[in-house]
């Protein structure tokens, strides 16, 4: 019985950190696949400003998280990790409910984008404080032996979520007439993110504190001013968070998370596929690549025992530098073997992706981890949206060989700045 509830304490961060992660890139694909439904409802019908505004609402949630890291990381390090996930899985979840409820612009006018941007910021501070947070907790309660193994698998929900939100678009989208779909199908997958933040929230009202951190508190060495105490202290460990976090985030956000929206509603017209096809075709390609990286990060915990994160970091990153391009061309050239291609990509990610939060957690001390992973995170986040902006308005107008060098050099030097962050890690 004793070790049975010993797993379950264990189990409850992990599981639960996995699910709301989820959200993360569900949401991205989400709104990439359904932005060409959002835009008219809520936003100007003009295609450029229409294309920046809707954007802008996407880009903005990210560029709140920093804010968020700072006000959940300081509760998470002053009020215990417990009370503070349970309270931002609470939040995200209301942020995706309210969403997929709102009137349009038509029934409720200005109100319509205001509430709609409200609600982004709202789930940006949220997940600004979840990103790193949830890791500190599930990685500071799961025993040493099984560190690299459960954290291979809390990763994987960023990817579940990518293949499981593909794959309702896709099923929905087939089964509901246009008109049905563009009316209220694209809410109730929507919507639909708010279930795993509710789970999630469910599960961690019957967790444990985490011991390190009690200890800490017992010892009187918990700062007032947690990020204060990183960056005066620890800034060298941000730095190194900061360097290997922003290659993986551009790599994603400014690479492959945003080809759902690219793909036919830029590409298509350029090769005479119909946008329907296009985007049938595109969250294909998602769901492979989300399989492949949950294949990845979960095989990432056992090759971490056998051959340690640097290995791992060189080895994936030079392979996404070589096969990126051709998974690029493959992909917008609509080609049978892209689907393939993007498996092995999603594989390589999650092979480079997940050992983060490991390594991560084992760089600050306990009384300031959830801030300096947080923050450290998160300024990425902050980053990598723009990246998509950016290559979205490259790709706006362009013909398919410019809009294919746009995205290819995007992967790419995502994949050299992870390369160049190796030598930032510890041997080992």
């Amino acid at each position: 019985m004793g070790v049975r509830l010993e797993t379950r304490q264990y189990l409850v961060p992990v599981i639960s950190t996995m699910l709301i992660w989820g959200l993360e890139y569900y949401d991205i694909i989400i709104y990439s696949s359904l932005a060409y439904i959002i835009q008219p409802l809520f936003f100007s019908s003009s295609p450029l400003v229409g294309l920046l505004e809707v954007w802008g609402a996407f880009a903005l949630s990210y560029l709140v998280r920093p804010l968020g890291a700072v006000i959940f990381g300081h509760l998470g390090d002053t009020r215990g990790r417990r009370y503070t996930t349970i309270l931002d899985a609470g939040l995200i979840g209301l942020a995706a409910v309210v969403i997929g409820l709102l009137p349009p612009y038509s029934a409720i006018g200005l109100a319509a984008p205001l509430a709609f941007y409200s609600m982004r910021i709202l789930q940006g501070l949220s997940l600004g404080g979840e990103a790193g947070g949830g890791a500190t907790w599930a990685m500071e309660v799961a025993p040493v032996r099984l560190k690299p193994i459960l954290n291979g698998v809390m990763y994987s929900g960023l990817s579940w979520a990518v293949f499981l939100s593909s794959f309702m678009v896709l099923t929905i989208k087939g089964a509901l007439p246009p008109s049905a779909f563009n009316a209220w199908g694209w809410r109730v997958i929507y919507a639909f993110g708010a279930v795993p933040a509710l789970i999630a929230l469910i599960i961690r009202l019957s967790g444990v504190e985490s011991p390190e951190w009690v200890e800490a508190k017992r010892a009187g060495k918990l700062p007032r001013l947690p990020l204060a105490s990183v960056v005066r202290r620890h800034w060298r460990a941000l730095l190194i968070v900061i360097l290997i976090n922003l290659g993986l985030t551009m790599y994603y956000y400014g690479g492959t998370g945003f080809w759902s929206y690219a793909i036919p509603k830029l590409i298509a017209p350029h090769v005479g596929v119909t946008p329907s096809k296009a985007l049938d075709f595109a969250l294909t390609l998602s769901m492979y690549g989300g399989l492949g990286a949950v294949t990845g990060e979960v095989l990432s915990g056992f090759l971490l025992n056998k051959i340690g994160i640097r290995p791992l970091f060189i080895a994936s990153a030079i392979a996404l530098m070589v096969i990126s391009p051709l998974g690029v061309n493959l992909s917008f050239s609509f080609n049978p073997l892209a689907p393939l291609i993007s498996l092995i990509m999603g594989i390589l990610f999650g092979l480079a992706a997940a050992p983060q939060t490991l390594y991560f957690t084992s760089l600050f001390p306990v009384e300031a981890r959830w801030s300096g992973v947080s923050f450290g995170w998160n300024i990425n986040a902050a980053i990598g949206p723009l990246s998509t902006l950016l290559v979205l308005l490259l790709m706006q107008g362009a013909p398919s060989a410019a809009a294919f060098a746009s995205s290819a050099v995007m992967i790419i030097s995502a994949a050299l700045v992870v390369a160049g962050a190796i030598p930032s890690l510890k041997r080992g």
